[in-house]
Protein backbone atom coordinates (compact mmCIF):
# COMPACT_ATOMS: atom_id res chain seq x y z
CA UNK A 1 0.00 0.00 0.00
CA UNK A 2 1.45 3.60 -0.59
CA UNK A 3 0.90 6.45 1.16
CA UNK A 4 2.11 10.08 0.74
CA UNK A 5 0.45 13.25 2.53
CA UNK A 6 -0.50 15.99 -0.12
CA UNK A 7 -1.78 20.03 1.27
CA UNK A 8 -3.59 20.69 -1.51
CA UNK A 9 -4.83 24.68 -2.59
CA UNK A 10 -8.01 25.42 -3.56
CA UNK A 11 -7.53 26.11 -6.97
CA UNK A 12 -10.79 27.28 -8.96
CA UNK A 13 -10.78 24.71 -12.10
CA UNK A 14 -12.10 26.38 -15.46
CA UNK A 15 -15.54 24.23 -15.95
CA UNK A 16 -18.99 26.08 -15.78
CA UNK A 17 -20.78 23.03 -13.43
CA UNK A 18 -19.33 25.21 -10.62
CA UNK A 19 -22.28 26.77 -10.32
CA UNK A 20 -23.61 23.24 -9.41
CA UNK A 21 -21.75 23.82 -5.99
CA UNK A 22 -25.03 25.04 -4.85
CA UNK A 23 -27.96 22.88 -4.09
CA UNK A 24 -30.34 22.31 -6.97
CA UNK A 25 -33.84 21.74 -7.67
CA UNK A 26 -33.81 17.95 -6.70
CA UNK A 27 -32.12 18.71 -3.15
CA UNK A 28 -29.62 18.88 -1.32
CA UNK A 29 -26.25 16.43 -2.72
CA UNK A 30 -22.94 16.47 -1.60
CA UNK A 31 -20.37 17.30 -4.65
CA UNK A 32 -17.06 16.30 -4.98
CA UNK A 33 -14.71 18.82 -4.17
CA UNK A 34 -12.86 20.45 -7.23
CA UNK A 35 -9.75 19.67 -6.27
CA UNK A 36 -10.55 16.31 -4.83
CA UNK A 37 -12.03 15.31 -8.47
CA UNK A 38 -8.34 16.63 -10.19
CA UNK A 39 -6.86 14.20 -7.79
CA UNK A 40 -9.29 11.15 -8.50
CA UNK A 41 -8.65 11.52 -12.18
CA UNK A 42 -5.01 11.83 -12.02
CA UNK A 43 -4.74 8.70 -9.63
CA UNK A 44 -7.18 6.87 -12.09
CA UNK A 45 -4.44 7.85 -14.86
CA UNK A 46 -6.95 8.60 -17.04
CA UNK A 47 -6.01 8.56 -20.56
CA UNK A 48 -7.32 8.57 -24.61
CA UNK A 49 -9.28 5.62 -24.66
CA UNK A 50 -10.57 5.09 -21.56
CA UNK A 51 -14.65 4.61 -20.45
CA UNK A 52 -15.22 6.88 -17.11
CA UNK A 53 -18.33 5.69 -15.72
CA UNK A 54 -19.26 7.98 -12.13
CA UNK A 55 -21.39 5.98 -10.04
CA UNK A 56 -24.14 8.49 -7.86
CA UNK A 57 -22.43 10.93 -10.38
CA UNK A 58 -24.35 14.46 -8.77
CA UNK A 59 -24.37 17.37 -11.37
CA UNK A 60 -21.76 15.49 -13.70
CA UNK A 61 -19.03 17.33 -13.07
CA UNK A 62 -16.45 14.40 -12.94
CA UNK A 63 -17.56 12.62 -16.16
CA UNK A 64 -17.49 16.17 -18.09
CA UNK A 65 -14.08 16.49 -16.56
CA UNK A 66 -12.60 13.09 -17.69
CA UNK A 67 -14.46 13.64 -21.33
CA UNK A 68 -12.73 17.11 -21.95
CA UNK A 69 -9.62 15.37 -22.07
CA UNK A 70 -8.87 13.92 -25.76
CA UNK A 71 -10.30 10.36 -26.57
CA UNK A 72 -12.32 9.77 -23.15
CA UNK A 73 -15.85 8.76 -22.69
CA UNK A 74 -18.06 8.26 -20.14
CA UNK A 75 -21.46 8.42 -18.61
CA UNK A 76 -22.50 8.77 -14.93
CA UNK A 77 -25.47 7.06 -13.28
CA UNK A 78 -27.70 9.29 -10.86
CA UNK A 79 -30.81 8.60 -9.25
CA UNK A 80 -32.07 11.92 -9.17
CA UNK A 81 -33.50 13.49 -12.54
CA UNK A 82 -33.57 16.71 -11.59
CA UNK A 83 -29.69 16.43 -11.24
CA UNK A 84 -29.28 14.09 -14.48
CA UNK A 85 -31.17 16.64 -16.90
CA UNK A 86 -28.61 19.48 -15.21
CA UNK A 87 -25.70 17.23 -15.48
CA UNK A 88 -26.52 16.74 -19.53
CA UNK A 89 -27.07 20.66 -19.42
CA UNK A 90 -23.75 21.23 -18.35
CA UNK A 91 -22.07 18.46 -20.90
CA UNK A 92 -23.41 20.29 -23.72
CA UNK A 93 -22.56 23.56 -22.69
CA UNK A 94 -18.73 22.20 -22.33
CA UNK A 95 -19.12 21.14 -25.74
CA UNK A 96 -18.38 17.30 -24.19
CA UNK A 97 -22.58 16.72 -24.87
CA UNK A 98 -21.70 13.50 -27.50
CA UNK A 99 -18.81 12.07 -25.09
CA UNK A 100 -20.01 12.83 -21.63
CA UNK A 101 -23.80 11.46 -20.70
CA UNK A 102 -25.73 10.73 -17.76
CA UNK A 103 -29.14 8.07 -16.87
CA UNK A 104 -31.23 8.66 -13.93
CA UNK A 105 -31.23 4.77 -12.14
CA UNK A 106 -30.09 2.43 -9.31
CA UNK A 107 -25.89 2.58 -9.50
CA UNK A 108 -26.71 -1.29 -8.28
CA UNK A 109 -28.22 -1.94 -12.20
CA UNK A 110 -25.60 -0.17 -14.12
CA UNK A 111 -23.83 -1.76 -17.02
CA UNK A 112 -20.21 -1.32 -16.17
CA UNK A 113 -18.86 -4.41 -18.75
CA UNK A 114 -17.36 -1.49 -21.12
CA UNK A 115 -15.92 0.71 -18.51
CA UNK A 116 -12.17 1.11 -17.66
CA UNK A 117 -12.13 3.36 -14.96
CA UNK A 118 -15.18 3.66 -12.18
CA UNK A 119 -15.27 6.75 -9.72
CA UNK A 120 -17.60 6.59 -6.53
CA UNK A 121 -18.51 9.04 -3.70
CA UNK A 122 -21.41 6.90 -2.36
CA UNK A 123 -22.24 6.04 1.63
CA UNK A 124 -19.65 3.63 2.92
CA UNK A 125 -22.83 0.72 3.07
CA UNK A 126 -23.26 1.32 -0.54
CA UNK A 127 -19.89 0.80 -1.40
CA UNK A 128 -19.34 -2.50 0.55
CA UNK A 129 -22.54 -3.57 -1.75
CA UNK A 130 -21.01 -2.78 -4.81
CA UNK A 131 -17.72 -4.90 -4.10
CA UNK A 132 -19.22 -8.20 -5.83
CA UNK A 133 -20.76 -6.19 -9.06
CA UNK A 134 -17.76 -4.51 -9.90
CA UNK A 135 -15.33 -7.52 -9.30
CA UNK A 136 -18.27 -9.50 -11.58
CA UNK A 137 -18.77 -7.28 -14.35
CA UNK A 138 -15.49 -4.77 -14.77
CA UNK A 139 -12.62 -5.82 -17.45
CA UNK A 140 -9.46 -7.19 -15.70
CA UNK A 141 -7.01 -3.99 -15.55
CA UNK A 142 -10.06 -1.53 -14.67
CA UNK A 143 -9.52 1.20 -12.53
CA UNK A 144 -11.71 2.22 -9.48
CA UNK A 145 -11.12 5.54 -7.57
CA UNK A 146 -13.21 5.43 -4.29
CA UNK A 147 -13.74 9.04 -2.36
CA UNK A 148 -13.33 8.75 1.53
CA UNK A 149 -14.79 4.81 1.58
CA UNK A 150 -12.86 2.02 0.60
CA UNK A 151 -14.23 -1.07 -0.71
CA UNK A 152 -13.83 -3.47 2.17
CA UNK A 153 -13.05 -6.37 2.10
CA UNK A 154 -10.70 -5.76 -1.20
CA UNK A 155 -7.41 -4.15 0.22
CA UNK A 156 -6.55 -0.78 -2.17
CA UNK A 157 -3.46 -0.95 -4.24
CA UNK A 158 -3.05 2.56 -3.86
CA UNK A 159 -4.08 4.76 -0.64
CA UNK A 160 -3.18 9.03 -1.17
CA UNK A 161 -4.14 11.03 1.66
CA UNK A 162 -4.11 15.04 1.84
CA UNK A 163 -6.06 17.92 3.42
CA UNK A 164 -8.74 20.15 1.74
CA UNK A 165 -10.27 22.85 3.21
CA UNK A 166 -13.60 23.03 1.81
CA UNK A 167 -14.29 19.39 2.79
CA UNK A 168 -14.27 20.57 6.64
CA UNK A 169 -18.14 22.15 5.33
CA UNK A 170 -18.53 18.99 4.28
CA UNK A 171 -17.89 16.06 6.82
CA UNK A 172 -16.17 18.50 9.82
CA UNK A 173 -12.71 17.46 8.96
CA UNK A 174 -10.09 18.54 6.28
CA UNK A 175 -8.97 15.21 5.39
CA UNK A 176 -9.37 13.31 1.96
CA UNK A 177 -8.80 9.71 1.41
CA UNK A 178 -8.80 8.27 -2.50
CA UNK A 179 -8.44 4.43 -2.61
CA UNK A 180 -7.54 3.03 -5.68
CA UNK A 181 -8.00 -0.51 -6.88
CA UNK A 182 -7.25 -2.42 -10.70
CA UNK A 183 -9.43 -5.07 -10.78
CA UNK A 184 -8.38 -8.77 -11.59
CA UNK A 185 -8.50 -11.49 -13.79
CA UNK A 186 -10.91 -13.68 -12.38
CA UNK A 187 -8.84 -16.99 -11.65
CA UNK A 188 -10.65 -18.66 -9.49
CA UNK A 189 -11.52 -22.41 -9.93
CA UNK A 190 -9.01 -24.92 -11.59
CA UNK A 191 -7.06 -25.17 -14.24
CA UNK A 192 -5.19 -27.58 -16.06
CA UNK A 193 -1.65 -26.49 -17.05
CA UNK A 194 0.85 -27.92 -19.05
CA UNK A 195 5.01 -26.67 -19.56
CA UNK A 196 7.66 -27.53 -21.51
CA UNK A 197 9.17 -31.09 -20.06
CA UNK A 198 12.42 -29.48 -19.10
CA UNK A 199 10.81 -27.70 -16.19
CA UNK A 200 7.65 -30.09 -15.36
CA UNK A 201 7.11 -33.43 -16.79
CA UNK A 202 3.28 -33.70 -17.39
CA UNK A 203 0.63 -32.16 -16.91
CA UNK A 204 -0.99 -30.09 -13.98
CA UNK A 205 -3.32 -29.26 -12.16
CA UNK A 206 -3.82 -25.56 -10.60
CA UNK A 207 -6.82 -25.51 -7.98
CA UNK A 208 -6.88 -21.34 -6.88
CA UNK A 209 -9.17 -19.60 -4.52
CA UNK A 210 -9.83 -16.03 -5.33
CA UNK A 211 -12.13 -13.74 -3.26
CA UNK A 212 -11.71 -9.86 -2.75
CA UNK A 213 -9.25 -10.51 0.56
CA UNK A 214 -7.71 -13.82 0.04
CA UNK A 215 -5.96 -15.23 -3.00
CA UNK A 216 -3.93 -18.91 -2.65
CA UNK A 217 -3.44 -21.82 -4.54
CA UNK A 218 -2.58 -25.48 -4.93
CA UNK A 219 -0.63 -27.49 -8.02
CA UNK A 220 -0.99 -31.04 -8.28
CA UNK A 221 1.63 -32.93 -9.99
CA UNK A 222 0.76 -36.37 -10.48
CA UNK A 223 0.65 -37.81 -7.01
CA UNK A 224 1.74 -34.64 -5.28
CA UNK A 225 0.41 -31.55 -4.11
CA UNK A 226 2.44 -28.34 -3.70
CA UNK A 227 1.47 -24.83 -2.58
CA UNK A 228 1.71 -21.75 -4.96
CA UNK A 229 4.15 -19.60 -3.61
CA UNK A 230 3.75 -15.84 -4.12
CA UNK A 231 0.63 -16.08 -6.14
CA UNK A 232 -0.26 -12.37 -7.69
CA UNK A 233 -2.39 -11.51 -10.51
CA UNK A 234 -2.75 -7.49 -11.44
CA UNK A 235 -5.03 -6.84 -14.15
CA UNK A 236 -4.48 -9.31 -16.43
CA UNK A 237 -1.24 -10.11 -15.39
CA UNK A 238 -0.82 -13.41 -13.37
CA UNK A 239 2.65 -14.62 -11.40
CA UNK A 240 3.37 -17.95 -9.26
CA UNK A 241 5.83 -20.50 -8.53
CA UNK A 242 5.76 -24.00 -7.92
CA UNK A 243 8.43 -26.46 -6.37
CA UNK A 244 8.74 -28.84 -8.15
CA UNK A 245 11.33 -31.69 -6.76
CA UNK A 246 14.50 -29.44 -5.86
CA UNK A 247 13.67 -26.90 -8.42
CA UNK A 248 11.43 -23.72 -7.70
CA UNK A 249 9.90 -23.07 -11.04
CA UNK A 250 8.65 -19.31 -11.63
CA UNK A 251 5.73 -19.13 -14.08
CA UNK A 252 4.77 -15.17 -15.64
CA UNK A 253 2.29 -14.67 -17.72
CA UNK A 254 -1.31 -13.03 -18.88
CA UNK A 255 -4.74 -14.30 -18.55
CA UNK A 256 -7.34 -14.26 -21.10
CA UNK A 257 -10.89 -15.61 -20.39
CA UNK A 258 -10.47 -19.03 -20.11
CA UNK A 259 -6.81 -19.14 -20.69
CA UNK A 260 -3.97 -17.97 -19.98
CA UNK A 261 -0.23 -18.16 -20.77
CA UNK A 262 3.09 -17.15 -20.41
CA UNK A 263 6.91 -18.50 -19.68
CA UNK A 264 8.20 -19.95 -16.84
CA UNK A 265 11.79 -19.99 -15.54
CA UNK A 266 14.04 -22.31 -13.65
CA UNK A 267 17.89 -22.34 -12.94
CA UNK A 268 18.53 -20.79 -16.15
CA UNK A 269 16.24 -22.90 -18.07
CA UNK A 270 13.21 -21.50 -19.24
CA UNK A 271 9.62 -23.06 -21.37
CA UNK A 272 6.61 -21.79 -22.72
CA UNK A 273 3.13 -22.38 -20.75
CA UNK A 274 -0.45 -22.30 -20.85
CA UNK A 275 -3.49 -23.47 -18.65
CA UNK A 276 -7.05 -23.81 -19.54
CA UNK A 277 -10.16 -23.54 -16.94
CA UNK A 278 -10.59 -27.37 -16.69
Amino acid sequence: MNRRQLLVSLAVLPLAARAADKPIDGGPFVPTPWVILEEMIKLAEVRAGDVVVDLGSGDGRLVIAAAKRAGVRGFGVERDGTLVNYANRQAAAERVGERAKFVQGDVFEADLRNATVVTLYLLPRLVVKLVPKLRAELPAGARIVSHDYALKPWPPDKTLIFDVEEKQNINGTTQTTLYYYVVPARIGGRWRLEAGASLIDGPVTLEIDQRPDHLEGLARIGERTAVLRDLAVRGETIRFSVLHGSRLVDFRGKVSGTTMAGEARSRGDSAKWSARVD
